[in-house]
């Protein structure tokens, strides 16, 4: 059935994108568990923005063919165009999928070079702590997994189409935070979104298991608590892990 309607769908998806959407897309990306889905549902209260509401995974088995970008995961965007209300106002579409920060040549290739990617950075120590709601045991994120995919972001740190933040600056300081990524963006730094939680279209998200809450610091320096020690001395035993908190200015 899929194999039936997929052209279908793919057809009408593009469609939609070439009548909609005139500005380069928007991808974020970063480690899991460092406010992906946070900044997503800031820039969904954007007016030029159509926010994808669910992580799509588009570059999952994406692969370099020549001079092609194959990208059998891709529809997933297309069905999202079909299936969601886009503003009327949306002039380009914003997808968050942590792993988006290890698929920026993939990104960069498939739209050649006309695209932005924001790469989202929050301490690893209070990373590694979030703990998976489906085990009272189990972690996120593995302290290796932090440092190969800040690693990753890094190198394209200098690149034009990726600004990188951190989540620490985003939460402490939202006002000068958000502009600064507005003028990357090159919009208009809008009431919709310096008042976001009332404006954002996406409130909840399959990276969550409840709804998006205003800024707070409440999750930041988790990692000072006594009884986060040991978890912690996972990370900050690890020499690459401790090199690049020193090089983040974390320590």
């Amino acid at each position: 059935m899929k194999k039936i309607f997929l052209p279908i769908l793919i057809k009408a998806g593009k469609r939609i994108e070439k009548r909609k959407f005139n500005e380069p897309p928007i991808y974020i990306g970063g480690c899991g568990r460092s406010g992906t889905t946070l900044l997503l549902s800031i820039l969904s209260a954007h007016n030029d923005i159509f926010a994808c509401p669910r992580e799509l995974n588009l570059f999952d088995r994406a692969e370099i063919t020549g001079s092609d970008v194959i990208t059998p995961k891709f529809y997933r965007l297309y069905r999202t165009f079909i299936t969601n209300r886009i503003k009327s106002t949306a002039t380009r579409y914003c997808e968050k999928s942590p792993s988006n920060i290890c698929k920026i040549p993939l990104i960069e290739k498939l739209h050649h070079k006309n695209f932005k990617l924001i790469h989202i950075i929050r301490d690893g120590r209070d990373v590694i702590l979030s703990k998976h709601p489906r085990g009272k045991d189990k972690y996120w994120v593995e302290p290796e997994r932090w440092v190969d995919d800040v690693s990753e972001g890094l190198k394209f740190q200098d690149h034009p189409s990726v600004h990188t933040i951190r989540y620490e600056d985003l939460v402490k300081d939202y006002p000068n935070t958000i502009g600064e990524i507005c003028s990357f963006l090159e919009m208009p730094l809008s009431d919709e979104i310096i008042n976001w939680h009332k404006n954002a279209t996406v409130r909840q998200n399959n990276a969550l298991y409840q709804k998006i809450d205003e800024i707070s610091t409440t999750s930041v320096e988790k990692w000072k608590k006594p009884e986060n020690s040991e978890r912690v001395q996972q990370l900050t035993g690890n020499t690459e892990g401790m090199k690049l908190l020193e090089k983040l200015g974390y320590i």
